[in-house]
């Protein structure tokens, strides 16, 4: 059918110029467009926000990519300087070993031990070590509340009459000295209220 139809455009076109039939529009023509301005707003918007759409999904890929490449990066800088740190080490121990050979065979002195020993030290710094001296250790840490043979065996404090003194409680004596206890606050509000 498009065939047919393009092969009758065709021949009409030629017959239409041997006739001098005009059939082109004219440049200052203006025809009514198919779709309103209203639809055609409506599909730019459209067209405007799936582009944006899609600008956002490539920035998103493109910081993803940044991150894993920044903490790929970071993760290099931290395994060089743990290589560069471990093979300073193994260094300073190779001279310390050949300055031991070097001194016809003896042992490490006072100093290479103090040296190696400050590197790899594990115990309290010299801040600890200056209060230690100067205050003690502070003696031992908990189970200092528990019994042993000795102590469980030891009645010397025990008072079979509990917590008084010759087995009765001690009265509070009043200020004229004749020993009774003074009545309680409901006796003295009752005594009060009799007046």
């Amino acid at each position: 059918f498009y065939n047919t139809a393009v092969e009758a455009v065709n021949e009409a076109r030629t017959k239409c110029k041997e006739a001098g039939i005009p059939f082109s529009r004219p440049e200052d023509f203006f025809a009514e467009m198919v779709k309103t301005d209203d639809h055609m707003a409506k599909i730019k918007d459209r067209l405007i926000f799936e582009n944006k759409k899609i600008e956002a999904v490539a920035q998103r890929k493109a910081n993803k990519e940044q991150k894993l490449r920044a903490k790929e990066s970071q993760a290099n800088r931290l395994a060089e300087k743990a290589k560069r740190k471990r093979e300073h080490f193994q260094q300073v121990e190779e001279w310390a070993s050949s300055a031991a050979k070097h001194r016809g065979g003896a042992l490490r002195d006072g100093m290479d031990d103090q040296f190696l020993n400050g590197r790899n030290n594990k115990g309290p710094n010299k801040k600890r070590q200056a209060a230690d001296r100067k205050f003690g250790f502070g003696g031992k840490k908990g189970r200092f509340k528990q019994n042993d043979r000795q102590s469980l065996n030891d009645m010397s404090g025990f008072n079979p009459r509990g917590n008084f003194a010759e087995g009765r409680k001690k009265t509070s004596k009043s200020k004229s000295g004749s020993g009774a206890a003074r009545p309680g606050k409901r006796a003295r509000d009752a005594k009060r209220a009799r007046r």
